[in-house]
């Protein structure tokens, strides 16, 4: 197993140095990054929801669609590092934990494999959150700073619905709500700052009373505590947030890239 994964290893990182990338702005870097994380998380959740079987061909469909954007985006990101040397091991190290995921995500769903998959995606959300934070550091890069948080938020709506369908399933009951409990105060924190930021347009602030609205059902919803009956209800909301922070975030990048 570990030969296989340093050969995938290699040749994604063959893949992410030699193809050719579109030049990117740093807030759009950060934005970018940023979507790693949420995109390890969207992966895992995807995965468990197939195994709880709700809604599970769209499960199966942003299963793959998570892995097609991560291997996309460390392309993306190659150019970036090439301009930003400090960036070059944690992208490494994003590549070969990648790697690591999909290797995970691609065996058949058991309650054992999901437990895999949550900790390697954990795993890929540290390094994304590296990468993230030595973008925002460079010069020039705190104009990311508010694409760095709304991302965030992307990635949380993900991290706590997985958290919630792994503790349904019976998966580590402990960490799972654990898991969930700290997603959901981060994101209620995360959503104030966003709120709070003094030159929110008007475009921006519809998204967030968008969001405060899925957040205020979403939580309803999460407190039913696993019940079978809300899985449906918790992964729509979950993928509604998303879709509004998804938007919130290009917003912020727009205005970071001029």
């Amino acid at each position: 197993m570990l030969r296989k994964l340093v050969v995938l290893f290699a040749s994604l990182l063959v893949t992410v140095t030699t193809s050719a990338a579109e030049p990117i702005s740093l807030a759009g870097a950060i934005g970018v990054a940023g979507e790693q994380r949420m995109l390890s998380q969207r992966l895992a959740k995807a995965y468990v929801q197939a195994g709880l079987d709700v809604v599970p061909d769209v499960a199966r469909e942003q299963l793959r669609d998570s892995m097609n954007r991560l291997d996309a985006n460390l392309v993306r990101l190659r150019a970036v590092s090439a301009e930003i040397p400090a960036t070059e091991f944690p992208l490494q190290q994003l590549v070969l934990r990648a790697a690591s995921l999909r290797e995970a995500a691609s065996v058949p769903v058991s309650k054992d494999a999901a437990l895999q998959v949550s900790r390697r995606s954990l795993d890929v959300l540290d390094s994304a959150e590296e990468l993230v934070g030595m973008l925002e550091t460079a010069p020039g890069g705190q104009a990311g700073h508010r694409v760095n948080l709304a991302g965030r938020q992307r990635m949380l709506s993900q991290r706590l619905v997985k958290a919630y369908m792994l503790y349904s399933w019976g998966v580590d009951r402990s960490a799972s709500l654990a898991e969930l409990e700290d997603a959901a105060r981060e994101f209620t924190a995360g959503l104030a700052r966003l709120g709070a930021l003094p030159d929110n347009s008007t475009a921006m602030r519809q998204e967030l009373d968008e969001i405060a609205l899925q957040w205020e059902w979403l939580q309803t919803a999460l407190s039913a505590e696993g019940a079978s009956s809300f899985r449906l209800v918790v992964a729509e909301a979950g993928d509604s947030i998303l879709s509004a922070t998804d938007r919130l975030t290009l917003l912020y990048e727009q205005v970071g890239s001029r």
